[in-house]
């Protein structure tokens, strides 16, 4: 038995917080580990929702919060405000384990925290392509932490490139797929009451900005909305998230005059999942798209470059923003067949996740980084 260990999580977004879901509450439910959970992000921002109170709900203890933006910080700002804030709960805590998802600013600021303090850090989901600045966010913080646990073995061959040593590599599939195949999600009629949606035939749109692109960004969201009031189907408009150029995009749905459209702010995840697998299909840039909807047999449609190297498979569309036609897209969504191919896991990422940290040799792992010439 190894000696209890205090492990932080740090989640910024609804997105991460699904993911990260399932390894918390592993990790929560067994006696040889403390857990803290640092909340930041747009979790904080009222604008989105406050899904703080979510994480509350859920885990009740040991949660610390702090803000690290005002609306319309660009990125480096927020990166000096979260480096500054969760080194002071680092000090704190004194963590032997810092753990982060993803792709986000906040996720690259933890990191930085995690590798200049010598603190053990865990990197959830490196490895993988969309293609835009979250590539280069995501692939620095795989530099910054020591422990890598991917989601799938294309993941697991990019980290081992980028000078990652093989034992500190970990392929336990997406954690998101714990909720949707183990956890029991709401009926579609509890979504409905709690979001107040009418509809019953639907299709979902989340639409984030691509921050190398904003130049672009308002004339391509009126584009989008302009096509989805063409197909006179009910769409469920999902908001955006905080990176810069959310208030262009929200401010062209604030405008929308379509009794056709329904906006939310944000949804738990397990609601949104059941949203989702009751849709006709999902369009826009969300990694919903690549990750969750092919498993729960969701046509997929998505736009531009945000997500474009993820994932090449037929059960999801891509397509340009000048490339939309509504005959195409009705072509797609009637030749539609749900895959069985399994790319993300089998919904046992917690499972597999405490497995490793539960050995002794886990924690033994140096915290001074050295890079892997051979393959």
């Amino acid at each position: 038995m190894i000696s209890k260990k205090k492990i932080i999580f740090v989640t910024a977004t609804r997105a991460d917080f699904g993911k990260l879901k399932s390894l918390i509450k592993i990790c929560k439910s067994r006696k040889e580990f403390e857990v803290f959970i640092v909340v930041t992000g747009m979790h904080i921002i009222k604008n989105f929702g406050n899904t703080h109170l979510e994480i509350d709900k859920f885990f009740k203890s040991n949660i610390y919060k702090f803000e690290n933006q005002n609306l319309g910080d660009r990125l480096e700002i927020i990166l000096t405000k979260t480096t500054e804030k969760f080194s002071k709960y680092v000090k704190k805590i004194k963590p032997d384990l810092i753990v982060l998802h993803g792709d986000r600013v906040e996720t690259l600021a933890c990191a930085l925290v995690g590798s200049l303090n010598h603190i053990l850090t865990a990197h959830v989901e490196g490895g993988e392509l969309s293609g835009t600045i979250d590539d280069t966010i995501r692939h620095s913080v795989t530099k910054l932490s020591h422990v890598h646990f991917v989601g799938s073995e294309d993941a697991k061959m990019r980290v081992k490139k980028m000078g990652e040593i093989k034992n500190h590599i970990y392929n336990i599939g997406s954690p998101d797929i714990d909720v949707i195949l183990n956890d029991k999600l709401p009926s579609f009629e509890q979504v409905k009451k709690r979001y107040s949606i009418k509809y019953n035939d639907y299709a979902i749109l989340v639409w984030h900005p691509v921050t190398s692109n904003q130049k672009f960004l308002k004339n391509e969201t009126i584009c989008l909305l302009r096509f989805l009031q063409k197909l006179k189907r009910k769409i469920i408009i999902i908001y955006p998230n905080n990176d810069p150029g959310n208030k262009l995009i929200i401010d062209c749905y604030k405008k929308l005059k379509n009794k056709n459209f329904q906006i939310i702010k944000s949804l738990r995840f397990e609601y949104f999942l059941t949203l989702l697998k009751n849709s006709k299909f999902i369009i826009g840039n969300s990694s919903s798209a690549i990750y969750e909807a092919p498993i729960l047999k969701v046509p997929a449609i998505n736009i531009g470059n945000r997500q474009h190297k993820r994932l090449n498979t037929k059960v999801i569309k891509n397509y340009e923003i000048d490339e939309l036609n509504e005959k195409k897209l009705i072509n797609f969504l009637r030749s539609y067949k749900a895959t069985k191919k399994v790319y993300f896991g089998y919904g046992n990422s917690d499972k597999k996740f405490i497995k490793i940290i539960s050995k002794k040799a886990f924690w033994n792992i140096p915290t001074q980084k050295f890079f892997s010439d051979f393959l």
